[in-house]
């Protein structure tokens, strides 16, 4: 997934849990600043590394939390960090580094962007998604509201 399936689909999620959009963000993209940073410089055998693990998100939450005081932004941080694990499923994705070995680790090459139907679809989507909250972001309150009430319905 790139840029816009990523943002647009965190962005969805943070609104819907009262989180503040613009931390969404920052957190769902930090995995490939970092991984893909480090992997450029030659200090990591792969692009998805380190901050591809289930361990980042709880990490960056705390550290953006001491960094801010401010709970909400934290958690959109670390919410968006983790969702970034989950729509990169399509492909490999270290998730119990540093605690298992990952055998792709040694087939991984240069950085490729591959425009997959699955990458094509998420982008639309993404980008959609992004479109739609800023032209509806009145409708957004409700669309949350009925989100809930199903949620609760559901609980029952």
């Amino acid at each position: 997934m790139l840029l816009l399936g990523h943002i647009g689909l965190t962005a969805l999620a943070s609104s819907m849990f009262y989180l503040p959009i613009l931390g969404g963000a920052l957190g769902v993209l930090l995995p490939d600043i970092i991984d893909k940073g480090i992997f450029t410089l030659g200090l990591a055998p792969c692009s998805r590394f380190i901050a591809h693990s289930i361990f980042f998100a709880p990490l960056v939450g705390i550290v953006t939390f001491a960094a801010t005081r401010n709970k909400k932004f934290a958690l959109a941080v670390a919410l968006g960090a983790f969702l970034h694990l989950l729509e990169d499923m399509n492909g490999d994705v270290p998730f119990l580094y540093p605690i298992k070995d990952y055998s792709f680790f040694a087939a991984c090459g240069q950085i490729k962007i591959l425009f997959t139907p699955y990458v094509i679809i998420t982008e639309t989507i993404g980008g959609l998604i992004l479109i739609l909250m800023s032209v509806f972001n009145s409708q957004l309150a409700r669309l949350r509201r009925l989100f809930w009430q199903v949620i609760g319905r559901i609980g029952r």
